[in-house]
């Protein structure tokens, strides 16, 4: 194995750490740049968080109940909850009482919840800026390294995931495309 560079267990152990770090310090940045951000009346997105996440799924399956909701995404009743009220008085969801059971409302996209579905599958996080086109190139192909690696364990661990991981791909690649052919034809 002439050439090849070994990683020690020390080597690894830091690189986990740091993947622990820039968890916790992005969930930290995400709470105080969504907070600055809608102090002054712009909407910080990441698209894999609570409200993003529920975009998401109802972009995939328009009018689902709360309590699939909840399940699906692996949220509580409770931050379902809050979420759709949140995303209720953006007006990108409307409620419905359900034809079948008056108790349950249905949650759907409104067109301005599709717009913003459009939106964060159109855009990256600004902090990937600090990279040149070099790193994002190799950060890529490693992030598609360790999503695949990800993706395997997900299946040999629970294979009814993997059906909804990949229609939650699909739309966000839909969406992303959707979005770019937009984008390009309004300049």
């Amino acid at each position: 194995m002439e050439g090849l560079v070994m990683v020690s267990s020390i080597e690894r152990q830091e690189l986990a750490d740091r993947l622990a770090e820039f968890g916790m310090v992005e969930h930290i940045a995400d709470d105080v740049l969504h907070r600055s951000h809608h102090d002054r009346g712009v909407e910080h997105r990441l698209m894999f968080q609570g409200q993003g996440k529920i975009l998401l799924a109802l972009s995939h399956e328009n009018g689902l109940s709360q309590k699939e909701l909840s399940t699906r995404l692996n949220l509580t009743p409770q931050s379902t909850a809050e979420f759709i009220g949140k995303l209720s008085r953006k007006h990108f969801i409307s409620k419905e009482r359900s034809e079948v059971d008056k108790r349950v409302y249905i949650v759907k996209l409104t067109d301005e919840g599709r717009e913003e579905v459009q939106k964060m599958a159109g855009s990256a996080p600004e902090f990937l800026n600090v990279l040149n086109d070099e790193e994002i190139k190799q950060f890529t192909h490693i992030l598609g390294k360790l999503t695949g690696a990800l993706r395997d364990e997900i299946e040999n661990a629970d294979p009814s995931w993997t059906k909804r991981l990949h229609q939650m791909l699909l739309t966000f690649v839909t969406n992303r495309e959707h979005y770019g052919e937009n984008h390009s034809h309004r300049r």
